[in-house]
C-alpha cells in the first residue's frame, strides 16, 4: 500500500511539473502578434515618455472558438502617475468595435477577458488597446507598467487528473483482490 502511494504522489509531482515546463515567456516592448494559445506566459511593457498615448499588441487565435478566455491584466507602477488609462480588447478587422473594456486604478490590478471566436462580429484577431489621457512622472524619467495575457483553458485538467486518480486506484484493489 505504502508503493502504491508512493507511485500515485510521484505520478502527481511528475503531471505539475510537466504543466509548468510547457509554458514560455515572450517579452515584448512594441506591438506586434502573437499567437494567444502558444504562450502561457506573455509579458509586454509598455513605456511613456509623458503626455497622452496609446500602445496596441496584436493576439490571434488559430482555435474557433477558443475554449476559454483570454485574460490581459495589468499593474500600474507607483512610480508613474497616469490620467484615464484604460485597457480594451478591440476587434483587429473593426477597431470601432470595441469588444471589452476598463479603467485602471493606480498600484491596483485589473483584469479584463474576452472570448476568441469566429461567430460575428469575428473575434479571433483581436487587439489589446491601452490609452491613456495624460502620464507624468514625478522624477521626470520614462514611465513603465507591465502587462499580462494569458489564455484561459476550461477546466478539463481537473477532470483528467481525477480520472488517472481513479485509475490507479482501480488497479490497486484489483491486484489487491
Amino acid at each position: 500500500m505504502i508503493k502504491s502511494l508512493k507511485m500515485m504522489a510521484a505520478a502527481l509531482f511528475a503531471a505539475v511539473v510537466m504543466t509548468g515546463s510547457a509554458s514560455a515567456l515572450t517579452v515584448v516592448s512594441s506591438g506586434s502578434s502573437y499567437d494567444i494559445t502558444s504562450d502561457n506566459l506573455f509579458i509586454g511593457t509598455v513605456a511613456t515618455n509623458g503626455g497622452p498615448g496609446m500602445y496596441s499588441v496584436n493576439f490571434t487565435s488559430p482555435i474557433d472558438p477558443l475554449k476559454g478566455t483570454a485574460n490581459a491584466s495589468v499593474t500600474v507602477n507607483v512610480l508613474g502617475t497616469f490620467t484615464g488609462l484604460t485597457m480594451s480588447w478591440v476587434d483587429a478587422a473593426n477597431p470601432a468595435n470595441v469588444l471589452a473594456s476598463t479603467s485602471i486604478l493606480g498600484g491596483i490590478q485589473t483584469t479584463l477577458k474576452t472570448l476568441f471566436s469566429s461567430v460575428a462580429p469575428n473575434s479571433l484577431s483581436q487587439n489589446l488597446v491601452f490609452s491613456w489621457a495624460n502620464s507624468q512622472s514625478a522624477n521626470g524619467g520614462p514611465i513603465t507598467f507591465d502587462f499580462d495575457v494569458s489564455a484561459v483553458p476550461l477546466p478539463a485538467g481537473g477532470l483528467l487528473l481525477l480520472t488517472a486518480l481513479g485509475g490507479l486506484t482501480l488497479a490497486r484493489r484489483r491486484k489487491t483482490a
